[in-house]
């Protein structure tokens, strides 16, 4: 008898196509990691033996975006930070809005209705978004990595037995 996981990770996993002695690579990975808050992000792969390590077993696992470039009905996941929506609600993400955002945050904190550092905040979420979209383009990131693992109960007894 089994307990089953299902583990979705909506965090940035670094794809099979990553190369860590690329510098744009590492430059994009570091701007994402910054950008979101998060430590070193892991490569799939070490969380998987990180999940049989704790007595998983990894039923299946897969990156959700994976077909994206090859089925051209499929938008990419990075769409709309690439500014590739020209619509009212995509403008913001274009480089133009981005730019006009941007001004705007500058005015008001200049003008001190912002709080001081809102304009270092500002560049730092128009760069990782510009690093995410990036990553997406060059099949280099994966926003959204999906595990399935199940974990006997014998071993999940054994555990409460145990303490």
């Amino acid at each position: 008898m089994f307990r089953l996981f299902v583990f979705f990770f909506s965090s940035p996993f670094p794809s099979p196509q990553y190369d860590a002695k690329n510098s744009a690579h590492h430059a994009i990975r570091e701007g994402i990691e910054v950008g979101n808050g998060l430590p070193l992000i892991p490569h799939y792969s070490v969380v998987v033996s990180a999940l049989e390590a704790a007595g998983f077993d990894v039923i299946q696992h897969f990156d959700m975006h994976a077909s994206m470039h090859s089925n051209h009905m499929e938008i990419p996941w990075y769409a709309t930070l690439a500014g590739m929506e020209w619509n009212l609600t995509g403008f913001r993400m274009t480089p133009f809005g981005r730019a006009v955002t941007h001004f705007f945050v500058e005015t008001l904190e200049l003008l001190r209705i912002a709080p001081k550092g809102s304009v270092k905040v500002s560049k730092m979420l128009n760069d990782t978004a510009i690093d995410l979209a990036n990553g997406g383009k060059m099949e280099i990131f994966s926003p959204d990595y999906f595990f399935i693992a199940r974990k006997p109960i014998n071993a999940v007894n054994k555990k409460s037995a145990a303490k």
